[in-house]
């Protein structure tokens, strides 16, 4: 079941609990979870953005919005490819 989780987001290109779970016909409880373990295992990389810039924030154009819900961002690693494959 987690090879076909990786399967559903490299097909979608992208992940949304929601979305994977409708697809998978599973809970968004359950989608969660296998993500952890795909992470835990190195199939999935979770990059959760920046939390400092060196930018004052002062002087930055985007100072109303920044870090106040940075994205996570996940990719699929070599070694899910390579599962994949």
């Amino acid at each position: 079941m987690l090879k076909d989780l990786l399967k559903t987001i490299k097909k979608t290109k992208s992940y949304s609990a929601n979305l994977v779970a409708r697809k998978m016909n599973i809970s968004e409880s359950m989608v969660e979870d296998m993500m952890k373990q795909l992470i835990r295992m190195g199939y999935i990389i979770e990059d959760k953005g920046v939390s400092h810039c060196e930018t004052p924030c002062i002087k930055c154009p985007y100072m109303k919005t920044c870090n106040q819900n940075p994205a996570t961002i996940y990719r699929i690693s070599n070694k899910g490819e390579k599962l994949l494959h």
